[in-house]
């Protein structure tokens, strides 16, 4: 995650190595749990469903703000979710076949 920071930063820094010392103390006494647009895609691709980045990244809001504090969020409430709410459209088979056998993502445009 350091990396993926510093590249996105690099137009603004000026010492990498500096910026790096900073990033890496700073998350020493801290984690993330990350969700990505591109898990949201698995999860529709495995319940058979294409999602555009736009409805992917619109889940990913409403996990953030409707998820229990307590509990996190589970593999299981992004796949209910997109079941729940018929998300996206139906995958056609060579699509689904691509999926299971090479792992490719689906995307809807």
């Amino acid at each position: 995650m350091t990396d993926e920071l510093l590249k996105l930063l690099r137009p603004v820094l000026r010492n990498r190595a500096k910026a790096e010392r900073i990033l890496k103390r700073y998350w020493t006494s801290r984690i993330a749990i990350i969700w990505t647009v591109q898990d949201v895609h698995t999860a529709a691709n495995e319940r058979d469903r294409a999602l555009t980045n736009d409805e992917a990244a619109k889940l990913l809001q409403e996990m953030l703000k409707h998820h229990n504090k307590q509990l996190g969020l589970k593999w299981s409430d992004f796949t209910g979710y997109i079941e729940d709410y018929q998300l996206g459209r139906k995958m056609n088979p060579k699509e689904i076949r691509r999926f299971v056998k090479k792992n490719a993502l689906t995307i809807q445009r």
